[in-house]
């Protein structure tokens, strides 16, 4: 008897993408559980071109029925999975709002209320929803899905437990403290915030530096950032590395002494718990889905009142004992985001939507 087919569709796939990262790991277990699965995007960058097919190689099988969508942003994708009358088991990663991409992006924001209709679309051909964060599973209530569960990102332990790069790591050491914020130079995610943050840490600890690890994403963004940091004076203490690789990844969580984020709109916040794992402590503005990932670990903020904010910081980076107690209680929150526990949750879902039975039947 062939295998059940069950593939997973995405919108697009590269390396480093969080999103893409998922589909990998959910293609292993649902190998593992007898299923043929590959993983098909509408646009594939060249460093996944081996692993992921382009949308337009797929083919619907004679005895097919479902499908794994993971929606995120605009896209052709679910009016093509519509046309094929899949039944979908819809994994939710967020849609940024609009709002924060009028002014800079206006296709961006034009691509963020498209995708937040294709959601209430394709809630009729959706036999299962997940959402990656009970904020984001607000989101799919307010389209008219009942009761969708939550299904976290997973956190691929062996990317954090490489050897250390001493070369990224050594440069880190040469003078600080360090403060930390990993994420695509973007208007929600506030990296100008930080830089108001540091004008005021530098008032404590005059050689204090903010490293923003990710890429410049979002044009002319990146340099409103670099101008407010050279108009503060401070521009010598901004570092934007771009995007760096996994293990330069790793060396700049190991290596940093606070990770902080202003971010004003977080469907989960990866991040959060890569900093967890590596043993960072976290200082984040309690917001969207951050209170979610966080749970009980980290020190959350409501208000950024920068002067304040300072004084925290400097407590954060000179108190060792209360360092810690966040580090301990952080140990304990990562465990909800590793593989044992999230790939149960998985193949819970999938038997409760019948799935598991299609496997067994095989």
């Amino acid at each position: 008897m062939s295998r059940p087919r069950l593939h997973q569709f995405l919108t697009g796939a590269t390396v480093g993408d969080a999103i893409t990262g998922q589909a990998f790991l959910m293609r292993g277990w649902l190998r593992d559980l007898g299923f043929e699965s590959q993983i098909f995007a509408l646009h594939v960058h060249e460093t996944v071109a081996d692993e992921v097919r382009p949308l337009s190689a797929y083919r619907k099988a004679s005895q097919e029925e479902w499908a794994i969508y993971r929606h995120s942003i605009g896209s052709a994708v679910p009016d093509f999975l519509l046309e094929q009358r899949l039944t979908l088991f819809l994994i939710y990663h967020n849609i940024t709002p609009p709002d924060y991409f009028a002014r800079v992006d206006p296709m961006r924001a034009g691509l963020a209320r498209q995708g937040l209709d294709q959601l209430a679309a394709l809630r009729e051909r959706t036999g299962f929803a997940v959402a990656d964060s009970a904020y984001n599973a607000q989101d799919l209530k307010a389209a008219g899905y009942k009761d969708p569960s939550v299904l976290p990102i997973t956190l691929s332990q062996a990317i954090y437990d490489q050897p250390l790069d001493e070369t990224a790591a050594s440069s880190m050491r040469q003078s600080g403290p360090n403060l930390l914020f990993v994420g695509r130079l973007a208007p929600n995610k506030k990296q100008e915030d930080l830089v108001r943050l540091l004008a005021y840490v530098r008032r404590i600890h005059p050689l204090a530096r903010l490293y923003l690890v990710g890429s410049r994403w979002e044009v002319g963004y990146d340099r409103a950032v670099e101008q407010m940091a050279a108009a503060a004076g401070i521009f010598n203490g901004v570092i934007l590395t771009g995007r760096v690789s996994d293990q330069e990844l790793v060396a700049y969580y190991r290596s940093a002494d606070l990770y902080v984020s202003m971010s004003e709109h977080e469907g989960f916040g990866v991040p959060l718990i890569e900093s967890m794992y590596c043993g960072l402590p976290v200082l984040a503005y309690g917001v969207t889905a951050v209170p979610d990932t966080l749970g009980r670990s980290g020190v959350m903020f409501t208000e950024k009142r920068y002067a304040e904010l300072a004084e925290l910081v400097d407590i954060l980076l000179m108190d060792e004992d209360l360092r810690q107690r966040i580090i301990a209680r952080q140990n304990k929150r990562v465990q909800a985001f590793l593989e044992p526990h999230t790939r149960d949750l998985f193949e819970g879902y999938l038997s409760r939507a019948g799935l598991l039975e299609k496997a067994a039947q095989r």
